[in-house]
Parts: structure tokens; sequence; C-alpha cells
């Protein structure tokens, strides 16, 4: 597949958060309550992306990998228990009245629910970093998945430092945990084809 191509669409519908997360890894995502964005600009993103860190390492989530887009973000992270449930809830308000207030508006920024499942597998986490990769590409805003300056692609695939600490070993583990791991991850995101992953 060309670089610049989309695809095979990621057509798992994700249902509203389960009640109750256990340990494991999620594929999280939020999108504004109506028709404005999250992110406005560059700023924006900038400022959601620092908050993230914070949140992760206070309530000590392990960020795999993200997108943020224009009006909705992608998150892949670890979690030890339910924690997550208050982490994005703490993350989402201060941002809410962090936008709001710098926008001069009051209405509600996200949406009441925001999406969540569990990946089970390794061929699971791979298709949806894939899938996160390419968001930008599909939408117009970058040409390939490693341009898009606010997606972690460019730095697993090890192209650039990471805008913020990820942790790597679910990703790696996924590619047969070798030392070229992330080049198997940029040729995967690239053509889809990885012959050495573990287990399906």
């Amino acid at each position: 597949m060309s670089p610049l191509a989309s695809p095979a669409p990621y057509a798992r519908r994700m249902p509203r958060p389960p009640r109750a997360f256990f340990e494991g890894i999620y594929h999280l995502a939020s999108h504004a309550s109506d028709t404005r964005y999250l992110f406005a600009n560059d700023a924006d993103r900038a400022t959601f992306l620092g908050r993230l860190g914070l949140i992760s390492q206070r309530f000590e989530l392990r960020l795999v990998a993200y997108t943020l887009m224009g009006n909705h973000y992608h998150l892949v992270l670890m979690t030890p228990d339910a924690r997550v449930s208050n982490a994005l809830q703490q993350l989402h308000t201060w941002y809410s009245r962090w936008h709001n207030l710098t926008c001069g508006r009051k209405a509600h920024l996200f949406r009441a629910h925001f999406l969540a499942r569990e990946i089970t597998s390794d061929v699971d986490l791979l298709t949806v970093c894939r899938y996160l990769a390419y968001n930008p590409v599909v939408a117009g805003l970058a040409t390939d998945p490693f341009a898009w300056r606010w997606s972690s692609a460019a730095a697993s695939a090890g192209l650039q430092e990471p805008a913020l600490p990820l942790d790597a070993s679910p990703l790696r583990a996924a590619l047969g945990d070798s030392n070229d791991w992330s080049d198997r991850y940029r040729a995967f995101i690239v053509d889809g084809q990885d012959g050495k992953r573990r287990r399906s």
C-alpha cells in the first residue's frame, strides 16, 4: 500500500464506556459536543497534550499512542484499574474550562460519553494504532501518517522524539520484542504487513 493511501477501515464500533474498567489496554476517543472544534489551532493541541501528560502521570496511566484531530482525539493507554474514568473526567473538565475561558464560551465542550473499547490482542493493538496514524491523512491534515505533528506515530516509528512519555512495551511485544521493533512498526503502518507478530 502506498503511504498516501488510506488503510482498510477500522470497522469495530466502540460502545459507550464500560461501567467499570479493569486492568488492560484501551482505545479511547472523545468528540466535541456540537459543531465546535476541540482544537481550533496548534496552541489548543499543545495545551491539551501538556495536560494529558500531567494527568497520565498523576493517575499512573501508561500512554501507548495518541492522535489529536480537530473535533476529536484518540488515545491508546494502559490502566491498572477503573481510575481512567476519573482521569478523563479531570482532563475534560480542566480543558473545557480553559477552552471556554479562552474562547468566551460557556457551553459543554465534550460529548457526555467518551468512547472506549478494550484491546484484546497484538493484532488488535497494531490495527488500532494504524487507524490512529492514518486519521490525519484521511482528514486531509497530513500527507502521510508520520507527518502529523499531533500524533505519536512518528515517535513510535523512531523518526522523532516523543512529545510526552510513551510506553513502548505493548507495541514492542506485539512486534516480536526485537530491537528493530520501531522499524517494523513503521513498515506495518505503511503497508499493514508484519509476518513476525507473536500471536493473533
